[in-house]
């Protein structure tokens, strides 16, 4: 097979063989990563020399990963990040000589190369440092002005959650770090470069200190320093814009409240079967399956709570998409069909030199295969309702482990309150009537189920781990 075939582009044959050991190599450093074996299916000299850039797409296993070198002519020359991690991965020769490998997202200078590579967007070195580093992605802010991920696990096609954020971009959803350039070949979203939200504090962080100021004063959560009432209520309305732009990018398909109600109760028993005993999810559960109401389905953000947002001076801002495609649970979803609502318009992408073109989104296969999920919207909805009682609870178990302060009744207080701003924000936005059920009956059944198994996924987590 030829190296055109492969991929392999001004990489020899003996560096080609080189790099397959550096992703081993790098794969065994990795948090989540298992060694496997390991197959080269491109590799492209980005920048030659000394520093130079050499870009990997390898087959790991059953998966596709992707990993970015440095190439240092020692390794004395590289101002690595400080982090705690060995960021030499080997060495290698081409046709500059030998050369000490790094992994680029841990080297500023060769960040930097990479980042002008990406995007045209030219930063200092010095203020190059690390927002996040997961299994999935290596996130680096660049001068506090641009915040750059590199994928390390890839998909053919393009990604799910950067699908979603760059149909709603170009819809006009403006709760977002708007994208700078994503970084594609042969069809893979490899990386992305978007505006850096400086000042920006977590949505959980905010809910916790607003409880934690409560517990410690005690009274009307309304009246503690750090309420959270009127936040809950912009955050309320920002999701109800979100799903307005989900629907505007992608359509919107009929939802059936009855395969629903099936849904909910099939995927509470492998879960939480015992839960399923319990008096008062019987009842809601009687209230479910009776209920005969219209309603509809949009591709959904799938893992929607408190730690997904954050908020700046600006507002409230949906900072994390990463959720595999997949949501927490199936159940709310309606099953393919044979056509597939279209958007209007196309993400625009903001294209590097040489990294292709990306499938059109509008061609992505449908659920049943793996690709796109519609769902109610109600189930992110109960997403960031169980996120308002989770914060709630765990900063009880924090203060009081013990539970003899009693810190229940203010716990339920703060999260009655809020969950109420919320809701109020949501149904208050205009259009947004026209994708939940109506009545406030059937939205109170639905939301309770959903959030039902959005509790159980949760408590089904904490058990794996």
């Amino acid at each position: 097979m030829s190296a055109a075939e492969t991929g392999v582009v001004d990489v020899s044959d003996s560096a080609r063989a080189a790099l397959t050991g550096l992703v081993s190599t790098y794969a065994a450093s990795r948090p989540g990563w298992d060694v496997a074996p390991v197959r080269l299916l491109e590799a492209e000299m980005l920048a030659p020399g000394r520093p130079g850039i050499v870009d990997v797409v390898a087959e790991l296993g059953d998966r596709v990963v992707h990993v970015v070198f440095g190439l240092r002519a020692s390794a004395e020359d590289a101002p690595f990040i400080p982090d705690g991690d060995d960021v030499v991965v080997g060495s290698l020769v081409d046709d500059d000589g030998a050369a000490v490998v790094v992994d680029a997202t841990r080297d500023p200078v060769v960040a930097a190369m990479l980042l002008e590579r990406v995007s045209g967007e030219v930063v200092e070195p010095s203020l190059v440092h690390h927002l996040r580093d997961d299994k999935g992605s290596v996130t680096l802010a660049m001068e506090d002005r641009i915040a750059f991920t590199v994928y390390n696990e890839v998909v053919d096609g393009p990604r799910p959650d950067l699908e979603l954020f760059l149909a709603l971009d170009e819809v006009g959803f403006n709760h977002l770090a708007a994208p700078l350039a994503v970084w594609r070949r042969s069809g893979r979203d490899l990386g992305m470069a978007q505006e850096y939200l400086a000042g920006a504090s977590s949505g959980y962080a905010l809910a916790l200190t607003s409880v934690r100021d409560l517990y410690a004063s005690g009274g009307p959560p309304e009246l503690a320093g750090g309420d959270f009432g009127a936040e809950a209520h912009r955050l309320g309305t920002m999701t109800a814009r979100m799903h307005l732009g989900l629907d505007k990018a992608f359509g919107r398909r009929p939802g059936d409240v009855g395969a629903w109600a099936v849904g909910i109760e099939e995927a509470l028993r492998p879960l939480s079967p015992h839960i399923l005993e319990r008096p008062d999810v019987e009842d809601l559960l009687v209230e479910l399956r009776a209920l005969q109401v219209t309603s509809q389905a949009i591709r959904t953000h799938g893992d929607f709570h408190l730690g997904r947002t954050c908020r700046t001076e600006q507002g409230w801002y949906v900072v994390d998409f990463d959720t595999g495609g997949r949501p927490t649970s199936m159940a709310g979803t309606v099953p393919k069909t044979d056509t597939v609502p279209k958007t209007d318009t196309v993400p625009k992408t903001g294209t590097a030199p040489k990294t292709g073109t990306a499938p059109d989104a509008d061609t992505a296969p449908d659920t049943d295969d793996g690709g796109p999920v519609f769902r109610s919207p109600l189930a992110d909805v109960a997403d960031m309702l169980w996120s308002l009682d989770h914060v709630a609870t765990n900063a009880a178990d924090e203060r009081d482990p013990s539970g003899r302060d009693g810190l229940s009744e203010l716990a339920d207080a703060w999260v009655a309150r809020n969950r109420r701003a919320f809701l109020a924000g949501y149904l208050g936005v205009p259009g947004i009537s026209g994708l939940v059920p109506p009545g406030r009956e059937a939205l109170r059944i639905l939301t309770a189920s959903f959030e039902l198994v959005r509790a159980a996924v949760h408590q089904a987590r904490l058990s794996e781990n």
